[in-house]
């Protein structure tokens, strides 16, 4: 398995998802590219949930828009809600406390640890969860 530390947390997610689950393809892990930092840097919701999101889709997405998208729906909010009880919220800003739109605060957030501390936790829980789910 590549370094998880050298990849953000959607992408992170998704390699340990998809490697637990014995899927491999060129797809993992570009498609989680632009989620990272909360979907572009913007702060928005955790790439680490992002990451999850997109393994659920792969497992129970669809291949056409008359299938059923109940069950991708139902584990995606799962995984939020969980994620939002354990650590207070959902956003990439709120839960590292920094402005990665901003260059001197990605480089603060560098110095300080947070990611290889705060986000490798996020990384690790969203993992498990999304594993878990599809394990069954």
């Amino acid at each position: 398995m590549p370094c998880l530390l050298l990849w953000h947390s959607a992408e992170a997610v998704l390699l340990s998802t998809m490697e637990h689950l014995g899927v491999s393809g060129d797809w993992i892990p570009r498609v989680a590219s632009g989620f990272g930092g909360g979907i572009g840097r913007t702060g928005l919701v955790c790439g680490a949930i992002s990451g999850a999101v997109i393994a659920a889709g792969w497992r129970f997405g669809r291949d056409s828009a008359d299938q059923d998208k109940e069950k991708s729906y139902e584990i995606s909010k799962e995984i939020s809600r969980s994620f939002a009880t354990k650590f207070g919220s959902t956003q990439c800003k709120e839960l590292i406390g920094l402005d990665l739109t901003d260059p001197a605060e990605r480089q603060r957030g560098l110095e300080s640890g947070v990611f290889t501390e705060t986000c490798a936790g996020l990384v690790e829980f969203c993992a498990v969860e999304i594993s878990g789910i599809l394990s069954h």
